[in-house]
């Protein structure tokens, strides 16, 4: 029995320790971000096909939607056509007489910035434009079409084929030739007109140069090269299997061809070999240079140059995710192996990751445990150090990454594919839909979530997936959360649904467009989407971001201390700025 004493000195104890017991004040609020910053941007992802330059600070290179850049010598700007038709040629006198080929048959001057149309063969498509100087120009393109200028005008010219031709070079006006479709080779004017060449090859030709010593060669389709010496065409030895479209030469034996998958190939016209470059490998499809400085240009308006080695001085492509960890190295990832990382001083530089596919996914803890998830079943991890390609139990398109705090990992892909790894290798636990599954997030292992096509949400309890009712059957596009009761979804048609552990709350829009991916720092909560929109969650509605930013803006991430980083078209990155 507890005397009296005894009790009330427990009493008393009891009573002191909790008045001992101070409740933590909440944490402080953070300043919401104001606005969304870009800082870098390409001017066009649209695929560049024609290329010329007229110095080292004087070049010109065109593609799709009429889009025509022109350098200064430090930087790309757009010089617009505004025509929907691709430039397919381009070819100058010099700076003040420059001329393009489009696929709709017209043709454009550049006089002084602008750039002039006029019908030039209206319903042929224009594939390649090249001349000796401003009075003796040809153009060739479809049906074995090939124009000559004289004295300011253009004629038709007699052909022996109604072959597409794809490019056309010469060393004077009596010595040209033309190639095309099916190995096609033709050559003029010894006998006053066109005539069809014995050619060694039956795989299309795309473009065709001459090194004005002697050697012309011509490139084509599963990387056929040919070679005329002596005036005999022979094949000779490809170091690539894929696709070339562009040759080049700027002096005797000195030869430059380019092709998909970033492929360039340096050689003397007999033999060749790959050339070492940086940057995504997107496809290449025109070359040109000038006083000793080369251009390259291709797909997502991406440009090389040699000034530096081969290395990318303007690239557009998409970007489709980016990781930035609380160690301040981002990285964002996306089409072809595009690649850009954040170093700690705040700068992004083009990187170079060991692989072509496109890349749609990114996570890890930091750093130097990441995680990336692409095309054709690409897995690459990397220690901050390497990169390796690991084995993957689907060779489809996989979409997102989610790495667990004890290390394990989740994958989700197209055709309801969900990928685990726990400690070994990468098998499979996929959950039971078939649609493509866009996104995966998750608090633990035990509490994963994923999201895709048809409304499908999907939580995964460290054994097996199970499919939620949720009031949409829109396209869902990003999952993420603070807790188990606080989970966001978003996706098409300006769609957000929140989760607070026993139901769905259906937010409203915060605007018409797609919102594509979805972010929490500290306690606000911000989603991008389509016309590079972004938002903020104020707890009664949505507080636009101001944005320069007009392209889709396609992933999020971000961490407490740090600037949140958002992603898209263009190889757009913005960062958040209070």
């Amino acid at each position: 029995m507890i005397s009296g004493h005894r009790l009330l000195a427990l009493v008393s104890c009891v009573a002191a320790c909790h008045t001992d017991i101070v409740t933590p004040p909440p944490p402080t609020p953070t300043t919401p971000l104001s606005a969304l910053v870009a800082v870098r941007s390409g001017p066009t992802n649209v695929s560049l096909l024609a290329a010329w330059a007229a110095t080292p600070t004087r070049a010109w290179v065109g593609g799709q939607s009429g889009v025509i850049l022109a350098w200064d010598g430090s930087s790309w700007r757009s010089e617009s056509i505004l025509v929907d038709e691709t430039i397919t040629g381009i070819w100058g006198a010099d700076t003040t007489d420059i001329l393009a080929v489009g696929s709709d048959g017209d043709l454009f001057h550049r006089v002084g910035s602008a750039w002039v149309g006029e019908p030039l063969a209206r319903g042929v498509t224009l594939l390649d434009v090249w001349g000796i100087d401003r009075d003796r120009v040809w153009a060739v393109g479809v049906g074995g079409t090939i124009l000559r200028r004289a004295n300011g005008s253009w004629r038709a010219m007699s052909t022996p084929l109604p072959a597409e031709l794809w490019g056309i070079w010469g060393s004077s006006e009596d010595a040209l030739v033309a190639v095309g479709q099916n190995g096609v080779i033709l050559e003029c004017c010894a006998n006053g007109g066109w005539r069809s060449a014995a050619s060694p090859t039956s795989s299309g030709l795309f473009a065709v140069a001459g090194d004005g010593a002697g050697r012309t060669v011509a490139v084509g389709r599963a990387g056929t090269i040919v070679l005329r010496e002596n005036g005999v065409w022979r094949v000779v030895p490809s170091p690539t299997p894929l696709n070339l479209f562009a040759v080049w030469s700027d002096g005797a034996g000195r030869f430059l061809a380019a092709g998909d998958g970033g492929r360039l190939l340096s050689g003397n016209g007999a033999s060749w070999s790959l050339v070492p470059t940086t940057g995504a490998r997107e496809n290449l499809r025109a070359i040109t240079g000038a006083g000793g400085r080369r251009f390259v240009a291709g797909w997502y308006g991406t440009v090389l140059d040699d000034h530096d080695g081969w290395a990318p001085t303007l690239e557009g492509g998409l970007l489709y995710a980016v990781h930035a960890p609380a160690d301040g190295r981002a990285l964002a990832v996306g089409s072809g192996g595009l690649a850009y990382v954040r170093s700690v001083g705040g700068a992004w530089e083009a990187t170079t990751l060991p692989t072509t596919a496109s890349l749609y996914g990114i996570g890890g803890p930091s750093s130097t445990a990441r995680l990336v998830v692409g095309d054709s079943g690409t897995i690459l991890r990397t220690d901050g150090t390497t990169w390796r390609r690991e084995a993957s139990p689907y060779a489809g398109l996989l979409r997102s990454v989610w790495w667990a705090p004890d290390g394990r990992a989740m994958i989700v892909g197209n055709e309801g594919t969900a990928l685990a790894w726990e400690g070994t290798s990468w098998r499979r636990i996929d959950p039971p839909t078939t649609v493509f599954l866009r996104h995966v997030w998750g608090l633990s292992w035990n509490d994963i979530w994923a999201v895709g096509d048809s409304g499908t949400v999907l939580h995964f309890d460290g054994s097996k997936w199970r499919k939620l009712s949720v009031p949409t059957t829109v396209l869902l596009r990003g999952v993420w959360g603070r807790s188990a009761r606080d989970v966001w979804v978003v996706g098409e048609a300006g769609t957000v649904l929140r989760w607070n552990g026993s139901g769905w709350q259906t937010l409203p829009a915060p605007s018409a467009a797609a919102v594509r991916a979805v972010r929490g720092v500290a306690e606000h909560t911000y989603v991008v989407g389509g016309g590079g929109q972004a938002f903020r969650w104020s707890g009664a509605g949505w507080v636009p971001l101001p944005s320069t930013q007009q392209g889709l803006l396609v992933g999020i991430d971000g961490s407490s201390g740090l600037p949140l980083v958002a992603v898209g078209e263009l190889a757009t990155i913005v960062e958040g700025r209070r």
